[in-house]
């Protein structure tokens, strides 16, 4: 039997390209814009600067660029900063000042450390899937913030929240974490969100990368809504013991209101 190995070749080629063409729209758009953290010659494109005291932009071989936390940072230091950060972008951070590891008195034991990236906008009815790369000395939060307009005031106001809390996470390895959400389906007036890196306790680094937010099914949704209550009960029962830090009830203060949306 003769083999056309021309059409064997054309054939496999067309084959793969159709293969990487459903690879690609399985995984789906990021949504977050840069979400790998690597467009951007100084600084994260798309992405809140980091102020140099608790946020950073560092690179990691074999990654690229990540975002770093540190929230043992004295408190009074770290608001002040933030305020003069605020004003004037192109300041030079301070020395950080040395407090205990287990001090109560750092950003981590009370406001904590957020790092924010730009709007996207909120498609009705649409569910969609959080992802995440972390490591680091505790469990974050990686929120997604809901807004929508003021009707009178005209501006965006908070309207939506939910959080991804890694599972176990590691403090050297990295590792994948994953939630479903739908901003609208219980507030339809939701029009734009964004995702929120957050740190706090215990004090220490907390480090970020490879942020996906994308359309997913109703299935694909209803798969990640289980995971999800299979991970919380795990949690519960973690927690029973009681030694886990409650999160900061000031962690919406006036003063970090100001200074994120």
């Amino acid at each position: 039997m003769k083999i056309n190995f021309i059409s064997l070749i054309q054939c496999f080629t067309i084959s793969t390209v159709l293969a990487l063409c459903a690879i690609m729209a399985f995984a789906g758009e990021n949504l977050v814009k840069n979400g790998s953290l690597d467009e951007g010659e100084i600084t994260a494109l798309h992405w809140e600067a980091a102020d140099g005291l608790t946020t950073f932009y560092e690179m990691e071989e074999g990654r690229g660029r990540i975002v770093c936390m540190d929230t043992l940072v004295e408190r009074a230091q770290a608001l002040e900063w933030a305020k003069a950060f605020k004003a004037d972008p192109t300041l030079k951070a301070p020395v950080k000042k040395l407090i205990a590891l287990d001090s109560y008195g750092s950003i981590g034991g009370n406001e904590g450390v957020m790092l924010d990236s730009e709007l996207i906008q909120a498609k009705p009815g649409q569910d969609y899937k959080l992802t995440v790369d972390f490591k680091g000395d505790g469990k974050p939060f990686i929120w997604i913030k809901g807004f929508l307009t003021h009707p009178k005031r005209k501006t965006l106001v908070d309207g939506y929240q939910t959080r991804l809390e890694p599972g176990k996470p590691s403090k050297t390895e990295w590792r994948t974490f994953s939630i479903g959400f739908n901003p609208t389906a219980k507030s339809p007036r939701i029009e734009k969100f964004k995702v929120r890196l957050y740190a706090y306790w215990p004090n220490g680094l907390y480090y970020f990368d490879n942020i996906r937010v994308e359309e997913i099914t109703p299935g694909e949704m209803a798969e990640l809504v289980a995971e999800r209550g299979e991970a919380d009960n795990r949690v519960i029962k973690e927690r029973g013991d009681g030694n886990i830090r409650a999160f900061p009830s000031n962690a919406d203060t006036k003063l970090r209101k100001e200074i994120h949306l």
